[in-house]
């Protein structure tokens, strides 16, 4: 679907189609394309979890491919290799080779550790040829600027690319998924690893995110071409919202599997914010974002984002109330981030471009903490399933 926008939107039809443009940034298809990356990475990470304790060398290949896949994620939605000439003034070709010289050598280490390894060998294969995929879409930019494409190739040439990255990230996704086999365990609790590193690194990942929320933004501010290009700021909030839902689906595998219990409403309002903080703008100036807007509630002016996060804060909040007194401090700390999304935007709406970027990463980091910190710990029993009394969490 998302390629044939693209070529539809290339073609210059169908212009409705434009969040699904995956040649464009700042968009629903740039968030999805970064998202399933950070998903690769936790498959992958799941992948030490599971071997860390039985070969440590095989655990550390997975690991370097976890952040590997970490790092590609952060530049799909933060446009850092369209912004490496400007720090390096190397020229754009030269100025990327370096980083892929460490993608090469990373690959080739972690590959071999996992050939090496008899119960690892059979994913090196997937592993090849997928990020071999994603190497030659650098070669296929290439291509395209080094010739003129007729009118009517140029739109399938993207086509190709895009659709080349978005097929080896599947590839990745299938190769590494039988790393998280407490996903398709019928176990009511399971111990095989299943997104491991999030509840593991929980209050690492809160504490990082949150030294880095104002340098982040401020250098996301700085940049030129806003509308244009991605921002790292946004990377980490959508990243620790769709870490929150990691957070949410990791709990329900490892304490309740009743049927019915999916926490189908939560992960909705937690991935639907986790698209906001990329497709909508963070301050809605339309001076600097053509075409974004503010609100005006009860006369206070308040960005569209904010007020956006907000109400899917209370969504996820309201999901977590249905399910029971076991839940109600998680429904009731979201409900206090929301609180602190309304405010935040408040007063970000007055204030420069870095604040907007601030405040959208500081609403994502009290999210993702409250879950880390209010998730029941014990087995979940005798609750209402989803759907039915209640409407899901």
């Amino acid at each position: 679907m998302l390629v044939v926008a693209t070529v539809l939107m290339r073609f210059g039809y169908a212009r409705f189609l434009a969040p699904l443009n995956l040649t464009n940034e700042n968009v629903a298809a740039a968030w999805f394309s970064g998202m399933l990356l950070l998903l690769g990475s936790l498959h992958a990470a799941d992948g030490y979890f599971r071997l860390r304790q039985t070969n440590l060398k095989a655990a550390l290949a997975w690991c370097v491919i976890a952040g590997m896949l970490l790092v590609l994620s952060a530049d799909e939605v933060g446009s850092l290799h369209e912004r490496i000439d400007d720090v390096l003034q190397m020229g754009p070709w030269l100025s990327f080779l370096p980083f892929l010289v460490v993608l090469l050598g990373c690959c080739a280490w972690s590959f071999i550790q996992l050939w090496m390894t008899p119960s690892e060998a059979p994913r090196v294969p997937g592993l090849i040829l997928g990020f071999a995929l994603l190497v030659s879409v650098g070669g296929q930019e290439y291509l395209e600027k080094a010739f003129r494409w007729p009118w009517y190739l140029s739109p399938l040439r993207s086509g190709f690319e895009e659709g080349s990255e978005l097929a080896a990230m599947m590839i990745l996704i299938c190769t590494m998924l039988p790393n998280s086999a407490g996903l398709f365990s019928h176990a009511r609790r399971t111990l095989a690893p299943a997104f491991s590193s999030v509840p593991a690194l929980r209050w690492s990942i809160a504490a990082s995110a949150a030294i880095l929320a104002w340098p982040a933004s401020t250098l996301s501010a700085s940049l030129d071409l806003q509308h244009v290009t991605g921002h790292l700021a946004d990377w980490i909030s959508s990243a620790l919202f769709f870490l929150s839902a990691a957070l949410v689906l990791r709990h329900w595998i490892s304490s309740s599997r009743d049927a019915g219990t999916f926490p189908a409403t939560a992960l909705f309002w937690l991935c639907f914010a986790s698209l906001l903080c990329v497709q909508i703008d963070p301050i809605g100036d339309s001076n600097v974002f053509p075409f974004s807007r503010s609100f005006d509630v009860s006369g206070v002016e308040i960005g569209a984002r904010p007020l956006l996060l907000a109400l899917c804060c209370l969504g996820a909040a309201e999901s977590f109330r249905a399910r029971g007194s076991l839940f109600r401090i998680s429904a009731i700390m979201l409900g206090f981030v929301a609180a602190l999304s309304a405010i935040l935007g408040a007063y970000a709406a007055e204030e420069p471009l870095r604040w907007g970027y601030f405040a959208t990463t500081a609403v994502a980091v009290a999210t993702f903490a409250a879950l880390a910190g209010a998730l029941p710990e014990r087995r979940v029993t005798s609750q209402p399933p989803f759907g039915a009394a209640a409407t899901g969490y």
